[in-house]
């Protein structure tokens, strides 16, 4: 027996995908032709994933951008506070300098003060001359000098170590100015009663102009040897005003043979003053004059060279050096 052969199936017929794609461009006019376009159909996936990386890269940018424009701004506003508080602190530096310069013309008018009316008690702890050194600032290393804080400021170093350095600068500037002051206060008082002698003190420039010829040996301008030159001599212009340096008693008012016309006084506690080369005398010997009071001219008589003001001060008839009595 044969065996029965199996039914045949009918087999339906799918259609198959092409690999191309057919792009028809119909005109709205029936004139023209229809356009067909056809491309493979990997160009379309292709596109779709291009487009898609397109668009993953264009919003990574996007973000990318937001932030560095972020950073940029933070960094820009960062870099602007920065110089605002460089200024600043430069500013700040040139305001203590100044202060600095203030507090050593104090301290050098305290000394010249001590100096002049020797003022010395030890029971009161007072002494001749501020405390401490010129220039202790920078040999204290405890209190960083100025100059470490300009090559902060100038070689662009960290904000917060120049504040630091003005800090201790500041610092260092309150403990000397409470120092000069305190000092200052003793000195106050222990010279409220002196008044008298203050005033007697030769303290203020006798005449205008500047110093030619200072306090010590010196050539002489007529014989060429060295001499010692007893004062200091103010060149100005002749006629320039003479005036007492301190309250006192005229004791000359003549010529006085190389001083040429010359006034002398007498401010008593053993201190005389001298003015030589006068053009013009205004005092009478005897006659008592107060501090600023008008004693002559200046002029060139006498052995002078040109017009000036010889000035003496001498303490208990020894010659002392005058710029030490010139408080101003």
């Amino acid at each position: 027996m044969q065996g029965a052969r199996a039914p045949k199936v009918k087999r339906t017929l799918e259609p198959q995908k092409t690999r191309f794609v057919t792009v028809m461009i119909m005109p709205e006019s029936s004139g023209h032709e229809v356009r067909r376009l056809r491309f493979p159909r990997w160009w379309l996936a292709a596109g779709g994933y291009g487009l898609g990386v397109f668009v993953l890269l264009a919003v990574v940018a996007v973000v990318q951008g937001v932030l560095s424009l972020q950073v940029y701004e933070r960094q820009a506003t960062l870099t602007e506070e920065n110089q605002a508080l460089r200024v600043a602190l430069k500013e700040l530096d040139g305001r203590l300098a100044q202060v600095g310069a203030t507090v050593e013309r104090v301290e050098d008018y305290e000394h010249r003060l001590r100096s002049l009316t020797m003022v010395h008690d030890p029971s009161r702890n007072l002494a001749i001359g501020p405390v401490g050194t010129p220039g202790s600032e920078s040999a204290d290393p405890s209190h960083p000098a100025a100059e470490a804080l300009r090559n902060a400021l100038f070689m662009q170093g960290r904000p917060g170590e120049s504040v630091a350095l003005l800090d201790a600068r500041l610092e260092h500037l309150e403990q000397q100015g409470e120092t000069v002051q305190n000092g200052a206060s003793d000195l106050a008082e222990y010279l409220k009663d002196q008044r008298a002698r203050l005033a007697s003190t030769p303290s203020r420039r006798p005449a205008p102009g500047y110093i030619s010829s200072t306090f010590g040996m010196r050539v002489d301008p007529f014989t060429g040897s060295p001499q010692m030159h007893a004062g200091i001599d103010f060149a100005t212009s002749l006629g320039s005003p003479v005036t007492a340096p301190a309250d006192g008693t005229v004791v000359k008012a003549r010529s006085k043979g190389a001083y040429g016309l010359t006034v002398q006084l007498d401010h008593g506690h053993g201190l005389t003053t001298l003015f030589g080369h006068m053009s013009r005398i205004h005092v009478e010997e005897g006659q008592t004059v107060r501090r600023g009071d008008l004693l002559g001219a200046v002029g060139n008589t006498g052995r002078s060279t040109g017009p000036h003001l010889h000035y003496e001060v001498r303490l208990n008839g020894i010659p002392v050096d005058p710029s030490r009595y010139i408080l101003e």
